[in-house]
């Protein structure tokens, strides 16, 4: 089907705040060179590279409000649409300092607990937002006040007003899946081995896994494993994607975010599976030449997307 609206949904948005230091020592003073600040988050980032590519799509955000100006602001500059749900306290920031060997120490600082009056305004904003095929990437870590029973019933109620979810998140169990049952999801293989339940070592062990989260009700399954590609199903075939390797990373945060941006903007374009295939994982490893969260350059997902190599397996 094709998507009649787009909407991402960020329960725990990030300011991804990079540090550039001489060096990181203990019982010292650093003079930070250069600051890069991206206004970020799973659900927030699937937006960027969608607009980057003019894919019309609102980004729903449930914000603190202490440090959000700087983080709208930044989203504004990309013209990224936001629909914002304050409640009180900060956005989750992460603060990473790089040294000049290319190490990051990261420090996390922890984003509000979400309460009940804000999941009510939520479901508000949805009913609003959401109609019949409208397509709601549900992804990022679920902050606390969301539990298990809490994140399923917010994936029900879009559902209930006929929106279609596209799901890239480490909180959701195998249980949870199984009752929401997405139209695409995006484990990486540290995401896929926990869902399995076990170290995944084999290509045969990946299939495998893949092919259980289809039985489990996904329509699409989009692994994805860095510089060892990805790996989709549907249930009934499977492929295998290899990239180009990389003769310098700049970041691999947010690859695989950009990764389902590709496929969600492969389907918009028509793509074939195959092709959706090849197209998400050019986009994965373009993201990869670009600081911190960017999105990737179009010059380089065309110049990439013609170097992978797609094989059913």
């Amino acid at each position: 089907m094709l998507f009649n609206k787009i909407i991402t949904l960020s329960l725990s948005p990030a300011a991804d705040i990079t540090c550039y230091v001489d060096s990181l020592k203990a019982d010292q003073a650093h003079e930070v060179q250069t600051e890069l600040y991206d206004a970020a988050g799973k659900a927030v980032d699937v937006s960027r590279v969608l607009r980057s590519y003019e894919i019309k799509n609102t980004a729903l955000i449930v914000a603190g409000r202490e440090n959000s100006e700087r983080y709208f602001n930044r989203l504004r500059d990309e013209n990224v649409e936001t629909r914002v749900i304050y409640t009180e306290g900060r956005i989750r920031e992460n603060l990473g300092f790089v040294t000049p060997d290319g190490k990051t120490t990261l420090f996390i600082r922890k984003g509000p607990r979400i309460k009940h009056q804000t999941i009510d305004e939520l479901e508000k904003v949805l009913s609003d937002e959401v109609k019949p095929a409208t397509l709601v990437v549900v992804a990022g870590l679920m902050p606390e006040g969301i539990t298990d029973e809490i994140f399923c019933e917010i994936c029900a109620f879009i559902q209930s007003c006929g929106g279609v979810i596209a799901l890239d998140t480490r909180s959701a169990t195998l249980e949870n899946i199984r009752r929401i049952k997405p139209w695409v999801i995006k484990p990486n293989r540290e995401e896929l081995c926990a869902l399995a339940g076990r170290q995944l070592n084999t290509l045969e062990d990946i299939k495998a896994a893949v092919k259980m989260l289809a039985d489990a009700g996904c329509q699409h399954v989009l692994a994805s494993f860095g510089a060892h590609g990805m790996i989709y199903t549907d249930g009934k075939v499977t492929y295998k994607a290899d990239v180009p390797e990389l003769s310098e990373i700049r970041s691999t945060i947010g690859a695989g975010d950009a990764a389902l941006a590709g496929f969600i903007i492969a389907h918009d374009y028509k793509y074939d599976i195959k092709r959706s295939v090849r197209f998400a994982a050019a986009f994965g490893t373009a993201s990869c030449l670009v600081e911190g969260t960017n999105p990737p350059r179009r010059i380089s997902v065309a110049m990439i997307n013609n170097q992978v190599s797609v094989y059913e397996i």
